[in-house]
Parts: C-alpha cells; sequence; structure tokens
C-alpha cells in the first residue's frame, strides 16, 4: 500500500509539474495576445490551467494528512461537511441567478465570438453546480472516519 501511495504521489508530482509549465506559457501567450478574444480563450485556460495544480496539490494534501486525536478529526468533518452543504445552497442560487442573466444576455447579442463566449460561460455556470453537487454527495457518503486506527493518535484528520 505504501508503494502504491507513493506512486500516486510521484504521477501527481509529474502532473502539477506540466501543469505549471502549461500555466507559464498560457501566462506568456495571454499578455502578449492583442485581441480580447484571443485573450479570453487563454484566460479561460490559464485559470483552468490554475485550478487542475490547486485540485492535485489538495489531492496530495489529502494522501498526506497528519494525525490527530480521533473526536477531532470527527468533529471537524461533520463541521466542515455541514458548512459545505450550506455554502453549496447560497453559491447553487448565485449560479443560477448567474445563468439567468447570462441567457438574457445571450438573447440580445449580435456578435458571433462574444455569443459563443456567453453560451461557454453560461454552461460552465450549469455545469458547476452539478459537478460540485456530485462532489459534495461523495463527501458526505464518506465515513467521518474513514479507517478505524489501533490508536487514537494515528487518527488521520
Amino acid at each position: 500500500m505504501k508503494e502504491k501511495n507513493e506512486t500516486l504521489l510521484r504521477i501527481i508530482d509529474e502532473q502539477i509539474a506540466v501543469e505549471r509549465d502549461t500555466l507559464k506559457e498560457l501566462i506568456e501567450a495571454e499578455e502578449s495576445a492583442g485581441e480580447t478574444a484571443v485573450q479570453l480563450i487563454y484566460l479561460e485556460m490559464r485559470l483552468d490551467t490554475w485550478k487542475h495544480i490547486k485540485f492535485l496539490e489538495g489531492v496530495k494534501d489529502l494522501l498526506q494528512s497528519t494525525p490527530c486525536d480521533e473526536w477531532s478529526a470527527k468533529v471537524q468533518r461533520y463541521v466542515d461537511r455541514v458548512k459545505l452543504e450550506r455554502k453549496l445552497k447560497s453559491l447553487r442560487e448565485r449560479e443560477n441567478s448567474m445563468a439567468n442573466l447570462l441567457d438574457q444576455a445571450l438573447e440580445v447579442v449580435d456578435d458571433p465570438i462574444a455569443k459563443v463566449m456567453l453560451l461557454h460561460l453560461r454552461d460552465d455556470e450549469n455545469r458547476h453546480v452539478e459537478d460540485l453537487e456530485e462532489m459534495i454527495k461523495i463527501v458526505q457518503a464518506m465515513p467521518l472516519q474513514p479507517k478505524k486506527p489501533e490508536v487514537g493518535s494515528k487518527t488521520v484528520c
């Protein structure tokens, strides 16, 4: 199991390195572009790449969590999950509002490039809610203590 974990961490490190190189390239491309539409495409790609880096770093943190006492771990997981569910409810309303505003903009936009970009943004807003809800379902389905340790001090937070 330890060898498998080390292999996974190595692969994630390699992916982060590729993503960081890509991010640097996209920053340079975005800064050198003169056309707004091209800059916006690079911006979309840059932010997506940055998000990938942060997600991968988070996965590494998840796999390398430090031990703490069992009670604190369970309480923290429970509190975080409740906060996440409440926050999602608020964010879902905002995402829907943003999608509705984008629908209104799409009704009046004439520029074909702007229309494609607004459609992409609206679809992205709709997908955000679906993706977040799926991730939250998975997190909430996980037990508060995924593995019962032999000693409380070995509990992963």
